[in-house]
């Protein structure tokens, strides 16, 4: 593990909420039903990953989410954008230091993909692109191909697991 990657680890299970599961590393919603419907066809993404007001857009274009159809009935769409704005990286609840390593540069945007964030580049800035090309990973959004708890909110550097 390099320094910069154990500074950030520890930063992060620093800021880990006290009230959240014990064993989370990022808190996720409390409701089985974002890992039910959006875990069915993506990695569940902590929402301590994005600003509220991403998660605000990503709920309210449900119906043209990256291509497909997402949408939700009214009452889970609505319980589930309280849960994971309650807990986005610009809220009291949000993880200090994914917001730190963010900050200015997406202060003014209303980023959609995590992956393109300040803090995914900056923790991801040693895999190779030849890693997110085999087959089992495909995409850098893929988080639950190498982070088999990710829908927990557990990415621990002890748990990756890279596919060959």
């Amino acid at each position: 593990m390099s320094p910069r990657s154990l500074t950030l680890s520890l930063l992060l299970l620093a800021s880990v909420d006290a009230g959240a599961d014990s064993g989370a590393i990022l808190a996720m919603p409390a409701s089985p039903l974002y890992v039910s419907e959006c875990g069915s066809c993506h990695t569940a993404y902590a929402p301590g990953y994005l600003p509220a007001r991403s998660w605000q857009k990503l709920m309210a274009e449900l119906n043209h989410h990256f291509g497909d159809d997402a949408s939700l009935k009214d009452a889970d769409r609505d319980l589930l954008l309280r849960q994971l704005q309650a807990l986005a990286m610009d809220t009291p609840n949000g993880n200090r230091a994914i917001a730190a390593r963010n900050g200015g540069q997406w202060a003014a945007t209303t980023p959609v993909r995590i992956s393109t964030s300040p803090f995914f580049r900056f923790m991801h800035d040693e895999v190779p692109n030849s890693i997110w090309q085999r087959p089992q990973i495909a995409s850098k959004a893929n988080c639950g191909a190498c982070h088999p708890r990710a829908d927990e909110g557990r990415y621990p550097e002890a748990e990756i697991r890279i596919p060959k």
